[in-house]
């Protein structure tokens, strides 16, 4: 026992030589874990000469002072790599397009995620990441926007303010002229209209103006009237301005270059034919499905195969083309929220395509809206799982534990001897 504990205590040596050796050397390696990454990163800016390679496990994305200093030591001669299983997350806050305000934050993350998303007063919300992430509208936040999933934290702020102008609504005398005006200017909107009663004779709301992203925000078209105005539409979505182009005013050759495809004929809906008497939804309006769809068009929704909405960009301005007709039936003969949802799918049509002018309010410095996107900007990609070696997993044995190792060793050998009397 006495030799074996000699040997063990001669080879604990031997290995804090060789270590001490090495760490003055250039070719060494160490490893690191997120639970003591700080520690080690300071230990490693004190030596005569950093390790030639450092490798990290890295459960959760490190601080932005950790990924910097991890960068620095890597630009000073270290070979960084490092490796875990973290979950690509990005978190972006945008103003709504609305009078009422609010901010539209979209979450970056893994299909079937958890995302948390809180800010400086606590959490708002908790929801599951579809096809790549998740978006969700906030009323307000309170200092910075965080969104959590598993290992990886990202934040940020609405760094940008908004200003909705005024509206203008294009339509013959009916209901859904009506209702949509109304729809419109109960969440907020100041709508200026020009209905058509009669040919050659319009009724107008609000003061006659030219037709300028400096006082209007979007253009609504709701049928062949609007047709008369269609060149002063399009001079103004050239230049920045939203159109809105439903069924009737789809199907008008006037707006054959701005819009997203040609309107088909109005058809029902299975539903509307196999339920005539229930409540009205968007689902079981008419249609005249947007077809021969431009290559520079985007499908936003769909009616089965047909397309119900497209939107395309003309000019520096946007484009938005529907095919339902008639929606106030929507509104009038709809379920309990029917008013409700009526006037939010308006005024999110609208906000899609609305010009509204952009001030820079805040910064972002500081926060890290893409924190795995940083972090391989700056070390690089994550090396492969494989790669990692049983050392770099375990990492290795501290000085102080070699030091406890020896103490026990030489104690050990020199209580045995004294035990049976020899020096």
């Amino acid at each position: 026992m006495e030799q074996a504990l000699r040997t063990i205590s001669v080879g604990i040596l031997a290995w804090m030589l060789w270590l001490s050796l090495a760490d003055n050397g250039a070719d060494t390696e160490a490893t690191a874990r997120s639970a003591t990454l700080t520690a080690f990163l300071g230990d490693v800016s004190t030596r005569t000469l950093p390790p030639a390679r450092i490798s990290v496990a890295l459960d959760s994305v490190p601080a932005p002072m950790q990924r910097d200093w991890l960068a620095a030591v890597q630009a000073s001669g270290s070979n960084v790599t490092w490796w875990g299983n973290i979950p690509a997350t990005a978190v972006s806050a945008a103003p709504i397009v609305s009078p009422r305000g609010g901010i539209l934050v979209s979450v970056a993350a893994p299909a079937e995620a958890a995302v948390v998303l809180s800010d400086a007063a606590g959490p708002i919300d908790t929801v599951k990441a579809e096809d790549g992430g998740a978006r969700m509208a906030v009323a307000a936040a309170s200092g910075a926007i965080t969104a959590r999933v598993a290992g990886a934290s990202a934040q940020t702020v609405q760094r940008d303010s908004v200003e909705a102008r005024r509206l203008l609504v294009i339509g013959s005398a009916g209901w859904e002229s009506k209702f949509v005006v109304a729809a419109l200017e109960e969440d907020g909107w100041k709508v200026d209209a020009r209905i058509r009663v009669a040919p050659g004779i319009e009724v107008s709301q609000g003061q006659p103006a030219v037709m300028d992203t400096s006082r209007y925000s979007a253009v609504i078209a709701l049928d062949e009237a609007a047709a008369a105005y269609a060149s002063q539409v399009a001079a103004y979505v050239r230049t920045g301005g939203g159109l809105v182009l439903a069924g009737r005013a789809g199907s008008h050759n006037a707006f054959g270059a701005l819009r997203a495809g040609r309107a088909g004929n109005a058809v029902s809906s299975a539903a509307a034919e196999s339920q005539e008497r229930g409540a009205t939804t968007l689902r079981s309006l008419t249609l005249a499905a947007v077809a021969d769809i431009r290559s520079d068009a985007t499908v936003l929704d769909r009616r089965g195969a047909a397309v119900a909405i497209a939107a395309r960009r003309h000019g520096s301005g946007r484009v938005l083309q529907h095919g339902y007709g008639d929606s106030w039936r929507w509104r009038m003969t709809g379920g309990e929220t029917s008013v409700n949802d009526h006037r939010r799918w308006w005024s999110s049509a609208v906000s899609s395509v609305a010009y509204v002018p952009r001030t820079r309010s805040r910064s972002t410095a500081g926060l890290d809206d893409a924190p795995l996107a940083r972090l391989t900007a700056a070390l690089g990609p994550r090396s492969p799982a494989d790669a990692a070696s049983l050392a770099q997993g375990a990492g290795p044995l501290p000085l102080w534990l070699l030091f406890v190792l020896l103490s026990v060793s030489l104690l050990g050998e020199w209580a045995s001897r004294r035990l049976r009397g020899a020096r």
